[in-house]
């Protein structure tokens, strides 16, 4: 289904008529001055946005999801269901079109079509009148028509809040006008959000090289359903909140379909609201701390495991050496906010991992300070040391605990720490520092590789930013998998759908996609 209606104009037709229209102007005339006003209703109807109570509608027709977090429930002769199982959507199509399964018909509900005034006539011979809101209601959940006919038994009753019902009927006013935007018959406009300014410029231009280059490959090949994929990018702003009003602006101005790879680091709550409220899917941002939420935010689809879920990772396998088993654990934490969320998801993972001595502080200044650190450590026995910080303070730390003969085993985020670790690890510490990465080596397959460079020589950008490159080409190739499973009948429902339903999909440079996502 998409938002675009082609106007066909016959040529001749037109040269025929137009003496004829201008010779009978004022009879005609006040004829379109009456229709005029019905268009441009209609056609602002169409344009618009979803309104709160809409989107909270629309949630319970798609989805059987109440925005108030309780369960909706349909029930089938006597069996009670949850209306997730049986969504409308199911049987009456997702613009309410009606369709035809298994010699079943669900009928077209869309409000203007259950509102005819002349009422209907159903293939059983059923007749009725008008809907109105009151006779809705009652056939939602009673199961009777205006007319006072009882429903076909495959029809579910429906258990729900009057704000429930009322989200609703605000939804299916509005169904037939609902169209996604940046959808059109040849084309899909997809944004990013990227850096351009300060640190960061040059990663935000390699990851744009990379989407840029994979979608002309795409669109060279024809396309997906014969649509052109259409890359529009907002620039990152100075801080989260211009971050996220950028990114808005990008999506209500530009009509953007989905949002791809990109950077949402810092403002990652942010732009998760904006997914949400917007209901735009947001696939493959990159980001030291993707956000979980709950509920479930079904919205954004993070490719790789943040800080939090490495750190926890680490704990995991620190626990899992036998000769930590009763060790005394510190974590040490550079105080900034994403560190200090791992610093917190390391303490929770230790102490269940049945440690009970842990010890979590933020460090202080280096070098100054470190050599009072690592003397006071040894003083007090500390076999584990989690060093949650970089720019190679790891290696600033490691080198002073070797001056004092003390060799802990570190764990480190290699997201955070410097290049020149591996020089500046004595041989004492052999066997003793531990790294964890989002991917492993394993990961990067060959076929994967050849891929990216095939694509790198063919749309000649510079290779650079590796793992940043290597990120926004796998969310480039998951968005285009999941425009083709949605199939050539697209909607943002479908995609997200078709997203959700990956598992085992191998972009060949990130970790296999499963269907556990890592999800806001």
């Amino acid at each position: 289904m998409t938002n675009t209606f082609k106007l066909v104009v016959a040529i001749f037709w037109v040269a025929f008529a137009l003496p004829v229209l201008l010779a009978g102007y004022s009879a005609t005339a006040p004829r379109a001055a009456q229709q005029s006003p019905q268009r441009s209703q209609a056609d602002a109807e169409q344009a618009r946005a979803l309104v709160p109570q809409e989107r909270r509608g629309k949630a319970i027709y798609l989805r059987g999801e109440s925005s108030s977090g309780k369960e909706i429930t349909a029930v089938v002769g006597e069996v009670d269901l949850p209306a997730s199982t049986l969504p409308c959507a199911g049987c009456h199509g997702l613009r309410g079109e009606g369709k035809t399964e298994g010699g079943v018909t669900a009928g077209s509900i869309t409000w203007a079509n259950l509102t005819k005034p002349y009422g209907h006539t159903h293939p059983s011979g059923r007749k009725h009148g008008p809907f109105n809101e009151a006779s809705f209601i009652r056939a939602t959940v009673n199961g009777y028509d205006p007319a006072g006919n009882e429903l076909a038994v495959v029809m579910p009753r429906h258990k729900m809040s009057p704000a429930d019902m009322a989200d609703l009927i605000a939804y299916l006013k509005r169904i037939e006008f609902d169209r996604d935007p940046g959808l059109a018959d040849t084309a899909i406009k997809v944004g990013s959000i990227l850096p351009s300014k300060g640190p960061l410029a040059d990663t935000g231009a390699a990851i744009r090289d990379v989407l840029t280059a994979y979608f002309d490959q795409v669109n060279a090949r024809g396309g997906v359903f014969s649509r052109k994929i259409e890359l529009r990018v907002a620039d990152m702003g100075t801080d989260a909140a211009a971050t996220a009003a950028n990114a808005r602006r990008l999506i209500e101005q530009e009509e953007i379909f989905a949002v791809v790879g990109g950077v949402s680091a810092g403002a990652d709550d942010q732009l998760a609201a904006v997914a949400r409220e917007m209901e735009i899917p947001i696939i493959g941002p990159a980001t030291l701390m993707p956000r979980h939420a709950s509920p479930l935010n079904r919205y954004i689809f993070y490719l790789l495991p943040g800080l939090a879920e490495q750190s926890r990772a680490l704990c995991n396998f620190a626990a899992s050496l036998p000769e930590l088993k009763n060790s005394r654990v510190v974590i040490l934490y550079r105080d900034s906010e994403i560190v200090r969320e791992a610093a917190a998801a390391a303490e929770n993972q230790a102490r269940r991992s049945g440690w009970s001595s842990v010890v979590k502080q933020a460090y202080p200044p280096m070098p100054s300070e470190v050599l009072q650190l690592v003397q006071r450590l040894k003083e007090e026995k500390a076999d584990a040391v989690f060093f949650l910080g970089g720019g190679g303070e790891e290696a600033t730390l490691i080198r002073a605990a070797a001056a004092v003969n003390w060799t802990p085993h570190i764990f480190l985020l290699g997201a955070l720490m410097g290049k020149d670790l591996v020089g500046a690890v004595p041989s004492t510490f052999k066997g003793k520092v531990f790294v964890a990465f989002p991917t492993a080596p394993t990961d990067i397959t060959p076929e994967g590789v050849a891929e990216f460079r095939t694509l790198q020589e063919k749309y000649k950008f510079a290779p650079r930013h590796a793992a940043s490159q290597l990120a926004a080409f796998a969310a480039a190739k998951i968005f285009v998998e999941g425009l083709q499973r949605a199939g050539q009948n697209l909607s943002r429902e479908k995609l997200i759908t078709a997203l959700e339903g990956l598992n085992n999909y191998d972009t060949g440079v990130t970790l296999v996609v499963v269907s556990g996502w890592v999800r806001s």
